[in-house]
């Protein structure tokens, strides 16, 4: 069993006291062994210090758990193009999302609770407007919209909304579209404060959201779509809006509804002789005439125009090109060939105009030394 043993150990130093206590002892120092092609660290290592120095969410809120996890070792490198690369990344990111998700928890914990002090909710608030980031934000608005445990703070308080809603505002890769998923889904209080937080103009990446939602079916979610296209898009969007004027046609059979107009008489239409002791009666059975005509729909088609997605297009064409839109109307073949051939060339213009009069109103005239002004 020792022979056993041994064959698993790996060669070390070992200090053997063998004389009275004495003075320390310092032991040998030789280095451990490492795989070729990684490098560890006990403590915090590169990528936990980077995050610390980051990101004021972890600085300020480090629980025994956050704590833990950034002792916890990191592997710093790999061999350049092998497929470990990418496992490397996701593990780090991997590590970095529950860090972040376990200070936030610590957030809410000692920051938001009902119990908390002004102080610490005033910093919970100004931290939550500092986020940044990807991993952060989401973090933060799944943590705050709240599950079966925790209560929904987007929906109870407004300060802790209206705080997240202005970091969603700075990030264009992830806040911005998170904002616009927020105002075509969330409650009406929710989906006006994250509308209001929107900027003048949404990056690409929150117009391609845009465009998701406009090629959706739920309608409500559509309209709601086009008004942050027509407040808020640029010209990407048109294509999107253009499709989105009108659903395709969808055709049913069979029978699907009918429409009666007229009146009906009564009559007797017949009687069952009734006989009892010495007597005789009849019992008459009641009949119906109806007068009038039947409208029995089998088949049909059906299209749905949308007067908001129309609307919205007509207002990024006016703001794009700076003209009138044209009087197409839910025609898209004749929208798709305007946008195709005239479109570039009016949008051109238009930044051109935009162009001449930004150098106009930056020109100031002075008056020269005999009052002529140049």
């Amino acid at each position: 069993m020792y022979l056993l043993a041994s064959a698993f150990l790996v060669p070390c130093a070992v200090l053997v006291q063998t004389a009275p206590p004495g003075p320390a002892l310092a032991p040998a120092s030789i280095p451990a062994t490492s795989p070729p092609d990684t490098v560890t660290a006990p403590r915090e290592s590169g990528a936990a210090r980077a995050l610390l120095t980051g990101s004021t969410l972890v600085d300020r809120y480090r629980s025994a758990e956050v704590e833990a996890l950034l002792a916890r070792p990191d592997v710093r490198s790999v061999k350049d193009g092998s497929r470990d690369a990418g496992r490397l990344a996701a593990m780090r990111l991997e590590r970095e999302t529950e860090v972040v998700r376990a200070s936030m928890r610590e957030l809410c914990r000692t920051g938001l609770a009902n119990d908390a002090s002004k102080e610490a909710r005033a910093q919970a608030l100004e931290t939550l407007r500092t986020l940044r980031g990807p991993v952060e934000l989401r973090e933060a608005l799944v943590a705050l919209e709240g599950n079966a445990n925790t209560p929904d703070l987007l929906a109870r308080d407004r300060e802790v909304c209206r705080a997240l809603l202005l970091a969603l505002a700075e990030d264009e890769s992830f806040g911005q579209p998170a904002l616009v998923q927020l105002g075509v889904t969330a409650g009406e209080r929710v989906r006006n404060d994250a509308l209001a937080a929107l900027p003048p103009r949404i990056s690409p990446d929150a117009e391609r959201e845009v465009a998701r939602h406009l090629a959706g079916d739920r309608e409500l979610f559509v309209n709601r779509a086009a008004g942050i296209a027509g407040a808020h898009a640029g010209a990407g969007l048109i294509p999107s809006l253009i499709a989105a004027q009108s659903t395709p046609p969808r055709q049913k059979r069979g029978d699907e509804a009918w429409i009666a107009l007229g009146k009906s008489t009564s009559y007797i239409a017949g009687v069952v002789p009734v006989v009892g002791d010495a007597s005789g009666a009849f019992q008459p059975i009641p009949g119906t005439i109806f007068e009038g005509s039947v409208l029995r729909i089998m088949e049909s088609v059906v299209v749905i125009y949308r007067t908001e997605v129309y609307y919205s297009l007509r207002r990024v064409v006016e703001r794009e090109t700076g003209q009138p839109a044209p009087p197409f109307g839910w025609d898209q073949r004749l929208w798709t060939r305007w946008y195709e051939q005239d479109f570039p060339r009016l949008a051109a213009a238009a930044a051109a105009r935009r162009s001449h009069e930004e150098v106009l109103s930056s020109t100031r005239s002075e008056p020269d030394a005999v009052g002529v002004e140049r």
